[in-house]
């Protein structure tokens, strides 16, 4: 399915979670490329086809590496989809209890060193600009913190 808004191309990608509803989004843009967003879903064969060629992918990420989840990704997971579709950054987000537990940065770290692509873990407030280069800011300074102090 696709439909267009302005200059905006929206394609509805599979996805595949205990909802059967869930799906995830390309966006196409006539002058900066495209982006996507895989929503709630496991790895399955052929994910990779919706994001190939897009410039930003923003993936739902909600365990760390080792911690498989039936419906969901892990770290694990987005290695192998960044390395299948090569984009240019990757943004972590829909992180669950482990992920923060095992620190989303340390997660975005690892993902970067093993496929070479700039990979951050969302904040609250963070910003992204899509435009000839892709911005990421959060709101704030303040650095996430390892909730491992509070137990």
């Amino acid at each position: 399915m696709k439909i267009e808004v302005g200059n905006v191309s929206i394609s509805v990608t599979e996805a595949r979670h205990t909802d059967s509803d869930a799906v995830g989004f390309r966006f196409e843009t006539k002058g900066f490329g495209s982006f996507a967003y895989t929503s709630d879903t496991e790895y399955f064969e052929g994910i990779s086809k919706y994001y190939t060629g897009v410039r930003l992918l923003i993936l739902c990420v909600m365990r760390p590496a080792g911690k498989p989840w039936k419906g969901h990704m892990t770290t694990n997971d987005a290695i192998r989809i960044i390395e299948e579709t090569a984009p240019e950054r990757a943004v972590l987000t829909h992180l669950g209890m482990q992920m923060i537990f095992q620190g989303p940065a340390k997660e975005a770290k690892l993902i970067k060193e093993k496929t070479g692509v700039a990979t951050v873990a969302a904040v609250d407030g963070m910003r992204i600009g899509f435009a000839e280069t892709i911005s990421i800011r959060a709101r704030s300074q303040k650095t996430q913190e390892d909730l491992g102090k509070f137990f």
